[in-house]
């Protein structure tokens, strides 16, 4: 077994001179050697102010370059960083502290973050800030520290490691705790099922937050232990985003599809501009069929959908990313059935049925438990297997094709029906930027399809039409249209569903600039 810590310290025996981290916006460098001289710096500093092995210690903070140093001295303290999105409202923020019996907070010098933790950390808390000094905080850039003569821990295989969030989705966000266990079979997972091939020719794009699991065990830790390199991108813009595929010859990047589909459309982008480009993974989203056939003729890389949770990392990968770009199948390290949605672990469903995807539990990928919730934790894990909420449909040779949430089944004339499925047909068209599928309560339907639109002014008839010709049933197509400006999405730009769905039922009986079509 293997920690964050060590298998970057493994990087650093084999490379010591090679570029570990790069910063483009302050231009800060490190060598492998430099890096593991820095985290022990760090950890040192971090263990003057009181940081204990088993500590738990929030970082809300953007995905900055003093996060990954943060995150690393963590681990070389045998503390365990909560990685809390930093886009979430103090109120959240608070709770998710307030929760998780935090010991230490490190966050920016911002007024929201400092009424989220205020009064919510434990009994004499450490607060840090990474920027501007404020009352009762240290600043981040003084947390060093001499580490001559400092016996650094060696933690057990099932002590918890990190402290990563659900997305919230469908209700507050869960603390999943992840064992020392699960980081090294995590990074063999997905350097294996993606293609990332060892050596210092790797050179990742870090736009994907380090506060999603993908973003700091896929790209952030994957690049580290394979010797690569890694650049810091705090804050994603596709425009910068282009340019820097083309400055450092990026040749590893995983998102979700939206943002490719932001940095295809950015003015300064060119085919050129992605031909370094190896592996390009995307998730936590389907990718439009021939949006993807584009990408694979423009840049070079090969192009992946790896399907995963925070809780189970990566259980699924695709290996046929264009031909049939939507089927799945398990991959190194995964065990996976198909069951009846409402059914136990032996209740598997037959080829072409659809059911609920879910994973053998007791592979060290998978997580240790949600944070103070053994409630929760007992109904996911049933018998050795994770639940995943996931609806798929199976095929004769073991793929399946996802089609989407136990929870976002919308239950229309009795009929089930998928709200991906609409989506996905709908983004086709060409003045529809964005677009979201929910079901709204109904005296007749039980729950209206109801299609969110963000786009140009469509006329309802051309949408209606739109349908009456297409493979879809008559069933699926919407009932209410609504056109907005914006659909609520969080930090991966997946939808927050029960958000616009409030937003949808307020904008009946109050004033909005929602417009709402009954067809």
């Amino acid at each position: 077994m293997q920690t964050a810590y060590q298998m970057v310290w493994m990087s650093a025996e084999r490379t010591p001179d090679h570029l570990a981290l790069i910063d483009d916006l302050s231009d800060r460098r490190l060598t492998y050697a430099e890096l593991i001289g820095e985290i022990d710096i760090v950890a040192a500093g971090l263990f003057e102010r009181g940081i204990r092995q088993g500590d738990r210690v929030a970082t809300v903070l953007p995905s900055l370059f003093e996060h990954c140093l943060l995150l690393l001295a963590l681990q070389r303290l045998c503390a365990v960083p909560a990685l809390i999105n930093f886009r979430l409202s103090a109120a959240e923020i608070r709770n998710l502290i307030s929760d998780g019996d935090i010991n230490a907070a490190v966050i920016l010098p911002d007024q929201v973050l400092e009424e989220a933790v205020e009064g919510a950390l434990s009994t004499n808390g450490v607060l840090i800030t990474v920027g501007n000094r404020i009352e009762g905080a240290d600043v981040f850039s003084d947390c060093r520290g001499d580490p001559t003569g400092l016996s650094f821990p060696s933690p057990e295989r099932e002590d918890p490691a990190f402290i990563f969030y659900t997305s919230g989705t469908t209700g507050l966000p869960k603390g999943v705790v992840m064992g020392h266990r699960s980081t090294e079979p995590r990074v063999i997972w997905l350097s294996t099922q993606a293609g990332l091939r060892h050596g210092t020719h790797n050179r990742a794009l870090g736009f994907m937050p380090l506060s999603h699991s993908i973003g700091f065990y896929g790209v952030f830790l994957a690049t580290l232990a394979l010797n690569g390199t890694y650049y810091v991108m705090s804050a994603f813009n596709p425009k910068d985003a282009v340019e820097m595929v083309e400055k450092y010859e990026i040749t590893y990047m995983f998102a979700v599809p939206q943002l490719y589909l932001a940095m295809f459309q950015a003015p300064n982008y060119s085919a050129e501009k992605m031909r370094s480009t190896e592996v390009v993974l995307y998730g936590g989203a389907q990718i439009d069929g021939d949006f993807l056939k584009t990408l694979d003729g423009e840049w070079a890389a090969v192009i992946r959908h790896i399907y995963g949770t925070t809780e189970t990392m990566c259980s699924l990968h695709n290996p046929d990313p264009v031909g049939q770009h939507t089927r799945l199948r398990p991959g190194f390290y995964s065990r996976t059935r198909v069951i009846d949605i409402d059914g136990g672990v032996e209740d598997q469903v037959k080829s072409g049925q659809e059911g609920q995807l879910i994973v053998d539990a007791t592979v060290d990928t998978v997580f240790t438990e949600y944070l103070n919730r053994p409630d929760d934790t007992a109904e996911s894990i049933v018998d050795g297997w994770y639940y995943t909420g996931d609806i798929c449909v199976t095929h004769e040779n073991g793929d399946v094709d996802l089609l989407g949430r136990v929870d976002d089944l919308i239950r229309s004339g009795g009929e089930n029906i998928h709200p991906g499925q609409i989506e996905e047909f709908l983004i086709s068209h060409s003045a529809i930027r964005d677009v979201a599928v929910i079901g709204i309560p109904h005296q007749k339907w039980g729950e209206a399809v109801t299609a969110c639109i963000v786009g140009d002014d469509i006329p309802v008839e051309d949408l209606e039409r739109l349908f009456q010709n297409s493979e879809l049933a008559q069933f699926k197509r919407p009932r209410i249209y609504v056109f907005l400006e914006t659909i609520p999405r969080n930090a991966t730009n997946k939808i927050i569903r029960r958000e616009l769905k409030a937003n949808v039922l307020r904008s009946r009986t109050e004033e909005t600039n929602y417009k709402i079509v009954e067809v």
